[in-house]
């Protein structure tokens, strides 16, 4: 009786090994696929910066200086949310329009919505603006550069994203924003 017991055991103990090694293997592909999906590195008139090295949630928004309307009014609003809400946290702005915007003129026109925004510069772009599904198009046309862009603020809390913004009215956004808290 003990032999037979014991290769039942033996089975047991196997298939819950296979079963533990199976899962680890899984977290670990989800852990190294998924959850630095949204994080970067980039410039900044700081230095390097680094999203997962952020101790508090952000705001992110990719637009441009010389947006006549969409940008300031999407800064504008953030701000003013963040404050009635009494919440920290750091509103990154990327610029689309590479040509046109330096890193310092970029973050001087963030730090005119609020004092601690900051524009930074990814070091891979393309990849990041992939990674948030960022929509952009500039066109060149009789000595006119036009610029069209995804208008949405990306609220993330330690690389994760927590929600995407596309309704900027104030009581929309501040909904948005207490997921944060």
């Amino acid at each position: 009786m003990c032999i037979i017991y014991s290769k039942l055991q033996r089975q047991i103990v196997k298939k819950v090994l296979i079963l533990l090694f199976l899962a680890l293997i899984f977290l670990g592909l989800g852990a190294v696929l998924g959850a630095n999906k949204y994080d970067f590195s980039a410039k900044s008139v700081r230095g390097e910066f680094a999203l997962s090295r952020l101790n508090k949630p952000a705001l992110l928004y990719f637009g441009y200086t010389n947006c006549p309307d969409v940008c300031p009014a999407t800064l504008y609003l953030l701000n003013n949310a963040l404050n009635e809400l009494a919440l920290d946290a750091q509103i990154i702005f990327i610029s689309v329009d590479k040509q046109r915007d330096s890193l310092k003129a970029c973050d001087e026109y963030a730090k005119h919505f609020r004092a601690d925004a900051i524009c930074v510069e990814p070091k891979n772009f393309e990849k990041v603006a992939k990674a948030y599904d960022v929509k952009y198009k500039i066109e060149s046309k009789n000595g006119q550069i036009s610029v069209a862009h995804s208008p949405y603020v990306y609220a993330l809390k330690d690389t994760q994203l927590i929600t995407v913004i596309e309704n900027l009215s104030q009581k929309a956004l501040k909904r948005e924003l207490l997921k944060l808290k």
